[in-house]
């Protein structure tokens, strides 16, 4: 059996007839499985539990077993639900989502942990919802070994130039501009004074917002291989209607 640790659930499903799966991010084995027996009970003390098994919830757990599938030993929360609601609740679905998919099973990750609770706590606060996303999606790609360095050219090893612009190449770097814009399929133009001012960590502004987005939605976009991100999708549906 694991130590006691603090972890949040990403995601949950039933298993059999009263119990859950839960997918946890724990603080010091990264992401694992857990089932939680009696989850799904609608009397005694379950009811509890099956408030627990609810992602944005501080929890102290620990579990045991081997393989892709533990067993839930201590399920307890560590604090009240965060009270994270309207556009903010579908950006933490999101954040969930991408770890969910992005990180391998029993691959600690203690600062991205840190990261994701500053998250969540930022999400409840801020009605600046993309000043709060845009660096928690560097510090993942940074966690997963794909660092973007945006004041250096990564072809020619030259320093961004703030009066020249720039292309995207996902997951390796941005390079000078070298496809004539008339051509199709060709990447947008990045100004080098945006590239500059995201390499300092500066996201006040918003055509940088839109240039972070832009550059963390192809990178990650990717690492899912095609893989879709469902509250993203759900989140567009919505803001249509």
């Amino acid at each position: 059996m694991n130590e006691q640790q603090p972890a949040y659930v990403l995601h949950s499903r039933p298993w059999r007839e009263t119990s859950v799966i839960a997918d946890l991010f724990t603080l010091n084995q990264g992401r694992v499985s857990v089932i939680v027996h009696g989850a799904r009970k609608a009397q005694g003390k379950q009811p509890a539990k099956r408030a627990l098994v609810q992602p944005f919830t501080p929890l102290m757990v620990s579990f045991t077993g081997r393989g892709e599938l533990r067993t839930s030993v201590q399920f307890e929360g560590a604090g009240a639900p965060l009270a994270i609601v309207g556009n903010s609740l579908y950006s933490g679905l999101y954040v969930n989502e991408l770890l969910l998919n992005l990180l391998a099973s029993d691959d600690p990750h203690p600062n991205l942990f840190a990261y994701y609770q500053a998250l969540l706590n930022e999400l409840m606060d801020n009605p600046l919802i993309e000043q709060c996303l845009r660096p928690f999606e560097v510090h993942l790609m940074d966690e997963l070994g794909y660092h973007m360095v945006l004041d250096k050219d990564y072809i020619s090893g030259q320093p961004v130039v703030a009066d020249a612009s720039y292309q995207l190449h996902p997951l390796q770097g941005v390079c000078v501009t070298q496809t004539p814009h008339d051509e199709p399929d060709v990447p947008p133009s990045i100004s080098g004074k945006v590239l500059l001012q995201l390499a300092a960590g500066y996201y006040a502004d918003r055509q940088c917002l839109r240039v972070a987005k832009y550059m963390a939605r192809a990178n990650l976009d990717q690492l899912l291989d095609g893989k879709p991100i469902h509250s993203r999708n759900l989140f567009h549906t919505i803001v249509k209607k």
